[in-house]
């Protein structure tokens, strides 16, 4: 008896591991034609996959945000060749 109940429990054990298999495969394939979905998206917003070529920050070319904050300043960034715009004092804004 105590054998039927082993063989019953290694049976339910594989349905579960082949019905887990199958889950992650179907999220796999969903992950993939996700990023081609976003790739083909990309192609049409901006002329090339963007997904495919690393940012300026992943390049190492600019301090990502975290690193810009850790070091005491903002997210903010200027474009390259502006400044940023002058705080004006509280008696400017009254004039």
């Amino acid at each position: 008896d105590e054998a039927m109940e082993a063989q019953n429990l290694a049976e339910s054990a594989r349905e579960r591991a082949a019905a887990a298999e199958a889950a992650a495969t179907r999220s796999e394939q969903g992950r993939r034609e996700m990023m081609e979905r976003l790739r083909h998206l990309e192609l049409i917003v901006c002329g090339a996959p963007r997904s495919a070529t690393p940012s300026r920050e992943e390049q190492g070319l600019w301090p990502t945000r975290r690193q810009r904050r850790q070091r005491g300043g903002s997210d903010y960034v200027p474009a390259a060749g502006t400044q940023a715009p002058a705080q004006e004092s509280s008696q400017e804004r009254r004039a």
